[in-house]
């Protein structure tokens, strides 16, 4: 799928319940330190059933710590969106991954 080589592992132990039944919780990370943590079906979302929830990120050390902090300053305006389908999900990643780095 588009974007898979850019996946971190951050899940293996992941106690939210976010990879409960056929959900999934993906973190990317782009070249250009910038990234999303993705959640499909976000659990405590009744609003958006079959849908995901996208977090913009920005990576604040080198690889592989990978430590982030959340991207307020991003140009979407909202950190977190909801969207109801991959396509709109993708729509963000690429947008994310063209963009400059948040150091620049």
């Amino acid at each position: 799928m588009e974007f898979d080589e850019y996946i971190i592992d951050l899940n293996a132990d992941c106690t939210c319940g976010c990879m409960d039944g056929n959900r999934f919780h993906n973190i990317y990370r782009f070249p250009n330190d910038r990234g999303a943590s993705v959640v499909s079906s976000p659990k405590n979302d009744a609003k958006n059933p079959g849908g995901y929830r996208v977090m913009l990120i920005r990576f604040d050390s080198p690889a592989p710590e990978h430590m982030w902090t959340l991207d307020q300053g991003n140009p979407f305006g909202k950190a977190v969106i909801d969207c109801k389908d991959w396509d709109t999900v993708l729509g963000y990643l690429r947008r994310l991954y063209s963009m400059p780095s948040p150091q620049e």
